[in-house]
């Protein structure tokens, strides 16, 4: 059972790399309803993936210097994150996709409760489950679990990341449709629930 910063999180490099589900997930972090964990690797991986979207490698090139300030950004509002001693493969890794392998080992060293990723099919989840004690959940899926601790806190959180932005300022129905574009439907569906959505 989740409760409030007992619970450790690895969380994917996909899962990090959309804007808005990055900025989801590390305001919960902040407001302390978990604790965030990643690897360089992890680092490496979204934010190599996020200077791919761009259209040339010119502006890929001009675009690190504002990613590298995220990832450092990142690793100074939690000192604790970065697990720099990640651990050789395991034979309990049947079934884990090689490429994601080094995220469970990152996991392993962490003492991580769960894993939070978009790429479910390629974790073995009920193996990991049963063998390492380490759920794997989709975004959308872990958010509501933390909205469902409390929902007071949770309302907090997204008007907290809502005054954050301002270069531009997003509405609440921007935040609802980038919530959606990215994935975290049921998050949106919630935020646009009768009782919840005029106090945001």
């Amino acid at each position: 059972m989740l409760s409030f910063g007992r619970f450790t999180v690895v969380l994917d490099a996909c899962a990090l790399f959309p804007m808005v589900v990055r900025d989801v997930l590390l305001t919960f972090a902040d407001h302390e309803f978990y604790a965030p964990r990643w690897s360089a690797r992890i680092h490496d991986e979204w934010t190599r993936n996020l200077a791919a979207r761009f259209a040339d490698k010119s502006a890929a090139n001009d675009a690190m210097p504002k990613i590298t300030a995220i990832r450092n950004a990142m690793d100074r509002a939690f000192p604790d994150a970065l697990i720099e001693q990640v651990l050789p493969e395991s034979s309990e890794l049947i079934g884990v996709d090689r490429k994601d392998r080094h995220v469970v080992m990152t996991a392993v060293a962490a003492r991580a409760d769960a894993i939070v990723t978009f790429n479910l099919k390629d974790f073995a989840a009920e193996h990991l489950e049963s063998s390492l004690r380490i759920e794997v959940k989709h975004p959308d899926v872990f958010i509501l679990d933390l909205i469902d601790l409390n929902e007071k806190r949770a309302l907090a959180a997204f008007k907290d990341l809502r005054a954050r932005k301002r270069r531009p300022p997003w509405s609440v129905s921007e935040l609802l449709d980038r919530l959606i574009r990215a994935g975290l439907v049921q998050t949106s569906a919630w935020l646009s629930s009768t009782d919840v959505l005029p106090l945001l």
